[in-house]
């Protein structure tokens, strides 16, 4: 990948340029996966890091070909990104990345952290958002132990009961994760999907574009 490749159409220039004149790293958040589709639990995740942390924007990421779901059915990558940049188009402070979907090949977490890493310096502090279902994962994931070097581990909560959260949690104890205070939303991707293959509507559990796209696209008709 060139030093000039796009990561953020719209942080880039905050980050590159002079004229982003400040006495500390951007702040950048950057939250992966498939989003098929992105429902309002994703959106709430982002806002609520963004707030909690003090980020400067939150990047959405979606994957090309995810490592961890190759036996699992899932929409097409331009699907995927258009649904995100519908839903994502009325904040300022958060952005879609084409970095994962126009790769070739499997994508895994640590290779995009590098490629992030490489191309801001250290004019970006990271910081890696996940649910507390994928974190409890996470030192399964390709050279997890890198990952917590590259960036700091923001870790959602989850409709999860407090003590499977726990001991979830305790399998990764030796990251450190730090919590993200966000409501838990019980919505899956995955759910939603099945809704619309028997005709239930998802209206009000994703963005309104989210939905209109959806319905335009004839997505998940089975």
């Amino acid at each position: 990948m060139s030093f000039e490749q796009v990561i953020s159409p719209r942080f880039d220039t905050l980050i590159d340029n002079a004229e982003y004149e400040t006495d500390r790293p951007f702040r950048l958040g950057l939250f992966g996966g498939t989003f098929d589709p992105v429902h309002i639990g994703h959106l709430h995740i982002a806002e609520r890091a963004r707030e909690h942390y003090a980020l400067d924007g939150v990047l959405f990421i979606p994957t090309g070909r995810p490592a961890r779901k190759l036996a699992e059915g899932f929409s097409a990558a331009e699907d995927r990104h258009a649904m995100l940049v519908a839903a994502t188009a009325d904040n300022e402070h958060f952005d879609v990345s084409r970095l994962e979907i126009e790769r070739c090949g499997v994508t895994y977490t640590i290779d995009t952290l590098h490629l992030i890493k490489e191309r801001y310096g250290d004019r970006a502090s990271l910081f890696f958002i996940t649910g507390d279902d994928a974190a409890a994962d996470i030192a399964t994931w390709k050279n997890a132990e890198e990952i917590a070097t590259l960036a700091t581990v923001l870790s959602a909560k989850r409709a999860i009961p407090g003590d499977i959260e726990r001991s979830l949690l305790h399998n990764v104890s030796h990251f450190h994760i730090e919590s993200i205070d966000s409501c838990p939303i019980d919505v899956s991707s995955r759910e939603l999907r099945a809704w619309v293959r028997q005709g239930r509507s998802i209206r009000y559990l994703v963005p309104d574009a989210t939905y209109s796209y959806i319905r335009e696209q004839r997505l998940y008709q089975g």
